[in-house]
């Protein structure tokens, strides 16, 4: 079976991209297999620390069973992936992945760090990590400072930056996908492309973006934060991050 996966930070727009894979019926994601904490798989949420200590202690088993379609539930569809974080286990970027060059990797990157920082700390206070409503209240305001702020996007921006090194490196297909381009009619049929499928299924997601659109409306210091990332050349970070 074909294999696909989800690479990207926290906060960057994969669990969107996922949405958008398991729109199509030929396709299922099954979400952060590898997240520390559970085995997401696809919103399920398994937190038994007997088989999560299983998975570590056999990453690429564990792999290889999910991708063929234990414990789905329903018949495997043509194409199997997975989401992957850069804060998941290492095995999976240092050996699986490499012992697999087929396997096609979607790369999903954010390019306003501010808002990706921002985000992280919004949902991180609300526990709302995901939004279907189009009404949804404003999360509330980060208490964060500039040198803080400006920390945690040097530190987005350089791994982002060692990430795409690094798959540029490998022989696997890879296809970059950036958040701003997510609502582009074009994004949809360039994934069905890139799995060799036909671009004639509409993929949507039910998911809507989180937080203030103008990124500058998120900070409770907000005179601090204009003031710092304009001086830094970093102004156009601070409008609307969606247009």
């Amino acid at each position: 079976m074909p294999v696909f996966l989800i690479i990207g930070q926290a906060r960057s727009g994969t669990t969107y991209v996922q949405t958008l894979m398991n729109a199509h019926p030929d396709i299922h994601c099954r979400g952060e297999i590898f997240d520390p904490y559970q085995i997401d798989d696809n919103g399920t949420k398994i937190q038994d620390s007997g088989l999560r200590l299983a998975r570590d202690q056999d990453p690429a088993g564990f792999f290889e069973s999910m991708m063929e379609g234990d414990f789905l539930g329903f018949d495997a569809p043509l194409w199997m992936g997975a989401k992957i974080l850069v804060h998941h286990n290492p095995v999976v970027f240092h050996h699986i992945i490499a012992n697999h060059p087929a396997i096609r990797i979607l790369y999903v990157t954010r390019e306003n760090k501010l808002a990706q920082f921002a985000s992280a700390l919004q949902v991180r206070q609300t526990k709302r990590w995901t939004e279907t409503k189009d009404n949804a209240p404003a999360p509330p305001l980060i208490d964060a400072g500039p040198l803080w702020a400006a920390s945690e996007c040097n530190r987005l921006a350089n791994e982002d930056a060692f990430l795409a090194t690094w798959l540029s490196a490998l022989p696997n297909p890879c296809l970059t996908l950036s958040y701003n381009d997510f609502l582009s009619p074009e994004t949809g049929p360039a994934i069905l492309s890139f799995l060799g499928l036909p671009p004639d299924t509409l993929l949507e997601s039910p998911l809507k973006k989180q937080g203030q659109n103008m990124v500058l409306d998120r900070f409770q210091m907000r005179d601090e934060i204009a003031h710092h990332f304009d001086a830094v050349g970093l102004g156009h970070w601070l409008g609307p991050e969606l247009t």
